[in-house]
């Protein structure tokens, strides 16, 4: 055995100096050596002593197998990206899809009768009407659709502050049936649409809630064709609208060729087919209702999307800073020694009436109101302003600097009240002199709105004070703007307009251009002017507001049928030699 062992290991050694490659069949195959006991490990002299060698042990060479019994080896892996046994292929890319679907509730059955009601509402009473009427049925159908999602009391929608700003949104609406004014009535139905907005959403707790509910039907018209997909597969799964579609669309094609045909052969078929095909009158509207339809109801299903949506009470982010008192205290004393000067002046020109200010040297009543006002009325909104940047930005670290801060800001919000006070009185003595136009009701109007909001924000810093909370002020913010809207067109400003220019100006400084642009509710003030004067105003009257015609049902409108009444009672009969508009009064009149 040892000869056949060397005898191969010299032929291999033969074999790679010739520069053959060795047969691969010829591997020794080791015998299975039993396991040696473990011994101590001994150096390299006495390994030798005992006999203990490097060599390795006899191996036994078997002789090479048949080609029969060679063993089949898988082939080697191929290296690279190439190899199919290797790396799979790479998996298709799929885009993102470019509007991805938001997380929506399910919509419910009721949806798309009630959206689709609405719709047809607002259809029929919007539009070729002025305001009037149909905007009020158009608001009750609305409510109406978005009800149902906010009914169940376990959701927490009906509470004491959302059924306050859906009424107030619903006397805001009704503006339009007694009120004709297009610069007025129109702010006052945007009011209603985000007044209802912020009570169909639920919150309002602080101001970034308030402005997000007051948008939230608005932006719900985003997501909204992911929330009616269900309803509309469903629908069209149920019914076999494509097939119904698609047989449709083959009819008229089909009618359309063979008809055109048959009406070149035959002129008495011609003449009939034009007559069938001739457009009725209400089929010109058609396009214009559908667009309205579409718009109502697309707001009606976001009204629902809101409504069914949790209650969304987004945190204000916390800006606060902790500053030296220093800091904000220097300033705010120097603006309250500064208000409190020019205070103390005012009071004395409140006291002293018409006769202090006709008795300063070179001063009149336009330019004392005119030189005044308006600045003291931006004084009182840049007031506003450092009252909530110091509230949102200050952070109090003491009981001491709270009390500090509200003292300090409380004082410059009560200068500001004696300010808008002087803004009212100079206001007064420049309508006094010269009648109210709307830009000057509007200030007016303004400058009440300010004092309450001043009231309300001392109001809000003694219950913050005495350890109450405030998530009430901007919902009362919201209610309170509301209610000065609604009685600003109570007030009637256009009535109020053409009477003081009646009554101060007299005929002989009146100021026909301006007049005629009144709405219907100066008719019957303007029913009051000696003739030629009263038909040269109100002929322009009419033909600007339309009252020559009567309105649709839709368009019924309180002002302007008491107009018409007036009117038929007494007609205008324009005269030839109207006199021309006289001069708008200057700030030196």
């Amino acid at each position: 055995m040892a000869g056949v062992v060397r005898g191969s290991s010299s032929a291999q050694r033969a074999a790679a100096a010739a520069g053959v490659p060795p047969s691969p069949w010829h591997v020794p195959v080791p015998t299975p050596v039993p396991t040696p006991a473990p011994v101590a490990r001994i150096g390299s002299a006495e390994a030798a002593a005992q006999g203990v060698g490097d060599s390795p042990p006899p191996a036994v060479l078997t002789a090479p197998a048949s080609a029969e019994q060679r063993p089949v080896s898988p082939p080697p892996p191929v290296t690279g990206p190439q190899g199919p046994g290797r790396y799979p292929p790479p998996p298709a890319y799929v885009p993102p899809p470019l509007f991805p679907r938001p997380e929506l509730p399910d919509a419910p059955r009721w949806l798309l009768p009630a959206a689709a009601a609405a719709g047809l509402v607002a259809a029929v009473a919007l539009p070729y009407a002025s305001p009037g009427l149909g905007f009020a049925l158009t608001a009750v159908a609305m409510g109406a659709a978005a009800f149902p999602a906010v009914l169940p009391l376990r959701r927490g929608r009906i509470t004491p502050w959302t059924v306050a700003f859906g009424l107030l949104a619903y006397a805001l609406v009704s503006v339009a049936l007694f009120r004709d004014a297009d610069w007025l009535v129109g702010p006052v139905l945007l009011a209603a649409f985000g007044v209802g907005s912020l009570a169909v959403s639920g919150g309002g707790r602080g101001w970034l809630a308030v402005i997000r509910g007051g948008v939230s039907v608005a932006f719900a018209v985003l997501p909204l064709p992911w929330f009616l997909a269900g309803p509309l597969r469903t629908l069209t799964r149920r019914r076999r609208m494509l097939p119904t579609l698609v047989s449709a669309v083959v009819t008229v094609v089909l009618l359309a060729v063979f008809g055109l045909l048959f009406s070149s052969a035959d002129a008495v078929f011609s003449a009939f087919l034009s007559d069938l095909l001739r457009t009725p009158e209400w089929a010109q509207s058609l396009p214009y209702r559908v667009f309205v339809f579409c718009v109502f109801a697309a707001a009606a299903g976001a009204a629902v999307l809101v409504g069914l949506r949790p209650v969304a009470e987004p945190a204000a982010p916390d800006l606060r800073m902790s500053l030296g008192r220093q800091v904000w205290v220097i300033p705010l004393l120097g603006l309250n020694l500064l208000f409190a000067a020019f205070v103390t002046v005012q009071i004395t020109v409140l006291f002293g009436g018409s006769r202090r200010v006709l008795t300063t040297a070179g001063l009149t009543y336009a330019q004392y109101a005119r030189s005044g006002f308006f600045e003291l009325v931006t004084v009182s909104l840049f007031v506003l302003g450092i009252v909530a940047g110091a509230v949102a930005l200050l952070r109090r670290e003491s009981r001491a600097d709270r009390w500090l801060l509200a003292v300090l800001l409380g004082l410059l919000c009560a200068f500001t009240l004696v300010i808008l006070a002087s803004a009212l009185h100079r206001l007064g003595l420049y309508t006094d002199a010269y009648g109210l136009s709307r830009l000057r009701a509007s200030v007016e109007a303004t400058i009440w709105w300010l004092g309450a909001v001043f009231v309300l924000v001392l109001a809000a810093g003694a219950v913050r004070l005495s350890g109450g909370g405030t998530s009430w002020f901007f919902r009362t913010l919201v209610l309170l703007t509301g209610v000065s809207l609604l009685a600003f067109a109570v007030w009637d400003p256009d009535a109020r307009v053409a009477e003081t220019q009646l009554t101060v100006r007299g005929v002989e400084r009146l100021d026909h251009g301006y007049l005629s642009e009144l709405g219907a509710e100066a008719v019957p003030i303007l029913d009051r002017l000696p003739e030629p004067d009263r038909s040269c105003v109100l002929s322009d009257v009419v033909a600007v507001n339309d009252l020559s015609t009567p309105d649709p049902w839709n368009g019924w409108n309180l002002a302007r049928a008491r107009a018409r009444e007036v009117l038929e009672r007494r007609p205008v009969v324009r005269p030839d030699d109207c006199p021309g508009s006289s001069r708008v009064p200057g700030p030196d009149d």
